[in-house]
């Protein structure tokens, strides 16, 4: 393989590998930024869910960041019932799946079928989180602190989605 050729397989290799998103909790919301890419055109995407948690019978909220093929393997998996047993292959390990429940706040999935708690702290995921932080830092919530890393991160963008679980009513704004 010639050299031009192996260096456009290295970069297309770590374009699919790259973690172009933000996610961020507040502890009462999750916004996330709404742009989606492939290397090189971008259009608008949702990137959390609401879902049915099979344990409990309760809506809550599935997201994540990494893959996207892996971030639906994950949410797939995690509305199945999240048996550790049928934990999916996945493409690239560093995927990780967020799940928020009302009452527990926020659990994460880096990787393997054992979440981690964060609760209800507040908490950045993807590749504009810095920014995220700095935000929260200076008292912004989840949709103020999205709207800074559309605002100084070129891997984030197209707007907010900002998902809520309040009682009875789930309110998803874009």
């Amino acid at each position: 393989m010639n050299v031009l050729l192996r260096s456009i397989v290295m970069v297309d290799t770590n374009l699919r590998h790259l973690n172009m998103t933000v996610l961020v909790w507040d502890g009462v919301s999750l916004a996330t930024d709404r742009q989606a890419n492939d290397g090189s055109a971008k259009w608008e995407s949702d990137k959390a869910w609401y879902v049915t948690d099979k344990k409990t019978g309760k809506v809550c909220i599935v997201s994540g960041v990494g893959l996207l093929d892996d971030v639906i393997k994950l949410r797939e998996w995690y509305k199945d019932g999240a048996l550790p047993e049928s934990f999916p292959e996945l493409t690239k390990r560093s995927s990780q799946l967020i799940v928020i429940h009302r009452d527990t706040g926020l659990w994460l999935y880096d990787g393997i079928a054992h979440p981690v708690h964060y609760g209800h702290n507040l908490h950045a995921f993807g590749h504009g989180k810095d920014f995220a932080y700095g935000a929260l830092a200076m008292g912004a919530n989840a949709k103020e602190a999205v709207d800074a890393c559309n605002t100084y991160s070129l891997h984030c963008g197209k707007g907010i989605g900002i998902y809520n679980l309040n009682g009875e009513t789930d309110v998803k704004e874009v």
